[in-house]
């Protein structure tokens, strides 16, 4: 599978921004400045998390379908695209190939 979607807490932080956590995937968290920065963050480490699952080839835990946010933070599901990181990921390392063979 290469697109997934995954509840996530948000929560606003009191010096501004907020932090993001994906209660089913263990070490899954990120932040942002503003809830846009926030979701856009979230989308990615998401995308970096599953790209790992599959990577070593293991089904990721199943998503919880109902999810408790605490007072003041709220509940959002988060799409995460390995196709789309699988590409990214794959551009980076073309370019850092080129890059240390230019230096060589």
């Amino acid at each position: 599978m290469s697109r997934y979607a995954y509840p996530t807490i948000f929560t606003p932080e009191a010096e501004g921004g907020y932090s993001v956590h994906f209660p089913d995937l263990q070490s899954c968290y990120t932040c942002g400045d503003t809830l846009t920065d926030a979701i856009y963050m979230a989308e990615d480490v998401l995308a970096f998390t599953l790209f790992g699952f599959e990577q070593e080839n293991t089904t990721p835990p199943v998503p919880s379908e109902h999810l408790t946010a605490p007072a003041g933070s709220f509940v959002n599901w988060i799409l995460g695209n390995t196709i789309w990181y699988r590409k990214r990921e794959e551009c980076r390392k073309r370019k850092e190939a080129k890059e240390n063979a230019q230096k060589s």
